[in-house]
């Protein structure tokens, strides 16, 4: 019985896998990627209203990163219960459950009355937000085809980059209002209030999740829907299903998993990854307008810079669409830290407004082109632990955000804001290079084959992409 359900669920995989384009409506589509919207709003808010919430409450340089900070922790936590649901109860359940507190959140911070209330407040919505992007990036992974998984998830960091685009301009508009702050974290709660009705009525379950969880039934209804919209979709037949061996769905708990073999090397070295690379991409979105006003530049010009460098977002967006699938994942990865470190020197070229700007719009190209990353954490482990895993890589690596706050001060009070940018870009630096070294090749592989052997992964993958 069990070879039977084993290779049922190889047999549905392998049919979402062959299909040419995504089975889903662009509602859906649409549903998912205000995920990412959502989450890089209310990540980079408070890079822009720190200085007013400083003004008003009074807050000296260390205590204005308590509100960071408890929203990190917020962060971490949630990404992993909320992700473990998810894994437990089906993807769509647990979008619905993060999206509700993030509400809650939200609203709480647009009445906050001091530091604490604020910090605590933030911690609720961090909670919220910790597992948008994992669960999403997970559901997107399962419904994609494997030959242009990276692209759709791609797709969906569009979002995510719009969402950092418009954040500096928005803010910038609100901020100097009475109570603008207040108006800003009011839209966050207002986005996921628009969320929760949209999810409950359009937002399928996976059907890996389902089939791997005893509801075959309801998991070939959904692939069938799926294969009559390609159909639609193309006006051709389907190409034949390939035959696959089943998953590796290794039995008992979902953590200890993670940390067993084969999976244990991949999740040190993606752990590793996000935490040191979340150091800096923090550091930069929560204090570039204060690095730039320390390395020399004006206050209003701080802000109008980094303002004007969230510009390159979308562009980073945009060049990870056009590669993702044809570079593999763990080179294209090094290659954006190269870049993320050159840019950040850029910046400390104060004497040109010009390389200062183009520093910043280079810096958040990069920002936005590592959704690699987020592409690449949800492709490593099997369906049973997915968004546990992807949890643990992007949630654990918010130790590096909670980090950040801390050693920027840190280093802005003793070797100002040009050696900080310095320090930063040697630091995203190393995680390229523990990407480039410990990573596994995943690019145009079977979800079901990287989830078994590394070495077979590896191989394959090499073969297929010639590099």
């Amino acid at each position: 019985m069990g070879a039977v359900h084993g290779q049922k669920i190889a047999d549905l995989n392998a049919r979402i896998d062959r299909l040419p384009t995504l089975g889903f409506s662009n509602l859906t589509f649409l549903i998912i990627g205000l995920s990412y919207f959502f989450v890089y709003f209310d990540i980079s808010v408070i890079g822009f209203t720190l200085p007013k919430l400083t003004e008003v409450f009074h807050l000296t340089a260390t205590e204005a990163a308590y509100p960071v900070t408890l929203y990190l922790i917020g962060y971490v936590i949630g990404d992993y219960l909320l992700s473990l649901v998810a894994d437990r109860v089906g993807r769509r359940k647990a979008l619905l459950y993060t999206v509700l507190i993030v509400a809650i959140g939200g609203f709480l911070s647009a009445f906050a009355w001091d530091l604490w209330s604020l910090s605590i407040f933030r911690f609720i919505t961090g909670v919220g937000t910790g597992a948008e992007i994992a669960i999403a990036s997970t559901i997107i992974t399962e419904f994609s085809p494997s030959k242009s998984r990276g692209k759709y998830l791609q797709l969906m960091y569009f979002w995510g980059a719009a969402g950092l685009t418009v954040t500096p301009f928005i803010s910038i508009a609100l901020i100097n209002l009475e109570n603008g702050w207040r108006i800003i974290f009011g839209l966050g709660a207002l986005v996921a209030i628009v969320l929760i009705f949209m999810r409950a009525r359009f937002l399928p379950e996976s059907a890996r999740w389902l089939v791997i969880n005893g509801k075959a039934e309801e998991a070939e209804r959904l692939v069938a829907d799926m294969e009559r919209r390609v159909r639609l979709k193309t006006g051709k037949e389907l190409p034949p299903v390939p035959m696959v061996p089943p998953e590796n769905e290794s039995s008992g708990s979902v953590t200890k998993t993670l940390f067993s073999p084969p999976y244990l090397k991949r999740t040190v070295i993606t752990l590793a990854f996000w935490l040191v690379w979340l150091i800096t991409t923090y550091a930069y979105l929560s204090y570039a307008p204060t690095i730039l006003i320390e390395s020399g530049n004006t206050a209003s010009s701080g802000l109008l810079f980094t303002a004007l460098g969230y510009l390159g977002t979308p562009v980073g967006a945009l060049i990870a669409l056009i590669f993702i699938d044809k570079v593999e994942r763990k080179y294209f990865m090094f290659f954006v830290t190269v870049v993320f470190a050159g840019s950040l020197c850029l910046m400390t070229i104060v004497s040109s407004n010009f390389f200062v700007i183009l520093g910043a719009f280079m810096c958040s190209m990069m920002i936005a082109a590592n959704s690699a990353g987020y592409v690449y954490m949800a492709e490593i482990f099997p369906t049973r632990v997915r968004t546990t895993g992807v949890a643990i890589m992007e949630g654990g690596g918010q130790i590096g955000g909670i980090i950040a706050p801390f050693l920027t001060v840190a280093l802005l009070n003793v070797i100002g804001g040009i050696g900080t940018l310095y320090v930063l870009a040697v630091i995203v630096l190393c995680s390229g290079l523990i990407i480039l070294i410990g990573g596994m090749r995943t690019t145009g592989l079977e979800l079901t084959k990287i989830a078994g052997d590394p070495t077979s992964a590896s191989q394959h993958t090499k073969n297929i992409s010639g590099l």
